[in-house]
């Protein structure tokens, strides 16, 4: 197998694992939108007594959805990490194939710079 192959190889793994990402995702919108009816019926001035508790109430739920989304950006920013550098190692040996990009360019940058 030629290292083209093998690049190849690696970036039908990387989608697949995307799409597994996706799959979870669904899944994690359906238990969102049963969270947030949940909350919008629970959650109120006549449920919750005083300001206070509601501010501690809504504050840890706000937390609880910052963390989720931070997650997912470090997961999707790994995944990126892994992509460039599989492609900026396809570029690199490329040769005489022109940028080795083979039609991407830049596609999994996403104005990251490498970071």
């Amino acid at each position: 197998m030629n290292r083209n192959d093998l690049y190849l190889k690696m970036l039908d793994a990387t989608a697949k694992l995307q799409q597994e990402i996706a799959l979870m995702l669904e899944a994690r919108v359906v238990e969102a939108e049963k969270s947030r009816n949940w909350i919008c019926h629970h959650i109120n001035s006549t449920n919750l007594e005083g300001h206070e508790h509601q501010m501690k109430q809504s504050g840890e739920i706000h937390e609880y959805v910052i963390e989720l989304i931070d997650g997912l950006t470090k997961m999707e920013n790994s995944l990126n990490r892994h992509m460039q550098a599989l492609l900026r190692q396809n570029e690199s040996g490329a040769g005489a194939e022109g940028d080795g990009s083979n039609g991407m360019g830049n596609l999994f940058s996403f104005g990251e710079d490498g970071k």
